[in-house]
């Protein structure tokens, strides 16, 4: 079992990750190209096993996207999201939903302005009890640094919970910083460090718990291609928990991606 510190932060960082991995992608979608981009492939984590079928389409103003799985028991699950992104305004939309296995689902929904050299987003999010829960973020970039303010409400109690990250590019490495504040006020820090190799990427880094208790936090994630022009990423780690105990950690998945560019637009004219 996870130490403590590491199941509050997982509870709590973990979910808005989730949650703005996909929101955030209302905003300018920057030089990523227009498309449709798909992996196919298999999956196997400490959850168990079993396929996906991942697809993103990107045009201007939009990026839309499915993902499906079947795990080893044949369950089925489903993700979609569709974003929208208008220049001219600086203002965008994002509407997403899940399907898992068990036949529950969870979505979210809300709006993206940009300010600034950032921008902020406010929606909401529906768990697969029906609970609603307010979400509103807020993204600033200067001087190199990154920082995104989330804040989850729950309209029915009033009572918030906050995960504040900075990122920083500090020498071809990448420092994360994340504080996850709960709803009592107890809070977990994370600090991480990303540093990119020849294949991948190394993660080291620690959480401290609500009471002081400190854990260390090491993962190594590679990608390999086959012969057989499919990819493999695997992640390989461990987490030591305050008392020295190590549980060690990893997935794995394999898949083929494919990317096919939007056609070229043409034009015609005629001659009198």
């Amino acid at each position: 079992m996870k130490p403590h510190s590491i199941l509050f932060y997982s509870s709590l960082a973990c979910a808005g990750a989730l949650l703005f991995a996909t929101s955030a992608q209302a905003r300018p979608r920057g030089d990523r190209p227009d498309g449709t981009t798909q992996r196919i492939g298999s999956y196997q984590n400490r959850f168990g096993s079993g396929t996906f079928n991942q697809t993103v389409n990107r045009s201007p103003g939009s990026t839309t996207g499915s993902t499906s799985w079947t795990n080893a028991n044949s369950g089925q699950g489903s993700h979609t999201f569709d974003n929208t992104w208008n220049k001219s305004t600086g203002t965008g939309t994002h509407e997403s939903s899940t399907t898992y296995a068990n036949g529950k689902t969870s979505s979210s929904q809300g709006d993206w302005t940009k300010t600034g050299n950032g921008g902020t987003y406010t929606g909401t999010h529906t768990s697969v009890n029906g609970q609603t829960t307010d979400v509103t973020k807020s993204v600033t970039n200067a001087n190199g640094v990154k920082t995104v303010d989330n804040t989850y409400t729950n309209p029915t109690t009033g009572k918030s919970s906050t995960v504040d990250k900075t990122i920083m590019n500090v020498n071809g490495s990448k420092q994360v910083d994340t504080t996850a504040t709960g709803p009592t006020g107890k809070t977990v820090t994370s600090d991480q460090t990303f540093t990119k190799d020849s294949n991948g990427y190394t993660q080291t880094g620690t959480v401290t718990g609500p009471n002081g208790g400190v854990s260390t936090d090491n993962r190594n994630v590679s990608y390999t291609k086959n012969s057989d022009g499919t990819i493999t990423r695997t992640m390989n780690g461990s987490i030591t928990g305050p008392g020295g105990n190590t549980t060690s950690i990893g997935n794995s998945e394999t898949y083929t991606k494919t990317y096919t560019p939007n056609p070229t637009p043409t034009t015609s004219s005629t001659t009198d």
